[in-house]
């Protein structure tokens, strides 16, 4: 079984993916590096997802995500941590639930905008506005990330640990159900 973890930059899907295939000796992919790996391939050049969106723009940076997708939907055993923007496309959304099961982990706004403001803002946000891109990119993203069908993870609420029990819950549970239905 493959778990996808998403949601919005700074929600923890890389951090909590690797303690979560630690913890169920399963395999990890991020696709953020898949696609620097991808870029890598095709140009030659090392550049960081952020570059790529930078230098190529959104279109560009849309269709290796969509490459890297179609490239790993025969992993088996894997944790993945998708990039904020996967679940905007639909199709992708259809693909990634027929590899796994989808786990949105969710974080509240305030404790979001803490995050990704005190870091380098995302190539997405205006650096002269980085307070209003990062409201837009919210109200923008937050009823798509909703309407995925998923299982749903407060990380802000909880600690770590009750974090990762509940995902691990949540798998042993669709374990269960999928053993029992054969």
């Amino acid at each position: 079984m493959n778990v996808i973890l998403f949601g919005f930059k700074r929600c923890g899907k890389t951090h909590y993916g690797l303690k979560l295939a630690h913890h169920l000796h399963m395999h990890f992919l991020d696709t953020d590096h898949l696609v620097e790996q991808r870029y890598l391939q095709i140009h030659k050049e090392p550049l960081p997802y952020r570059d790529i969106v930078k230098k190529h723009g959104f279109a560009f940076f849309r269709q290796l995500e969509k490459e890297v997708l179609l490239s790993i939907a025969h992993v088996k055993n894997t944790v993945i941590a998708v990039g904020g923007g996967v679940v905007l496309d639909p199709e992708n959304v259809e693909r990634l639930q027929k590899i796994g099961m989808l786990i949105y982990l969710k974080t509240d706004k305030e404790t979001l905008k803490k995050r990704i403001l005190s870091h380098d803002p995302p190539a997405y946000f205006d650096p002269e506005h980085p307070v209003e891109s990062f409201e837009t990119m919210y109200e923008t993203r937050l009823p798509i990330y909703e309407q995925v069908q998923a299982h749903w993870i407060d990380t802000a609420k909880h600690p770590e640990e009750t974090v990762l029990q509940k995902i691990v819950y949540l798998i042993q549970s669709a374990q269960d159900e999928k053993n029992g239905q054969q």
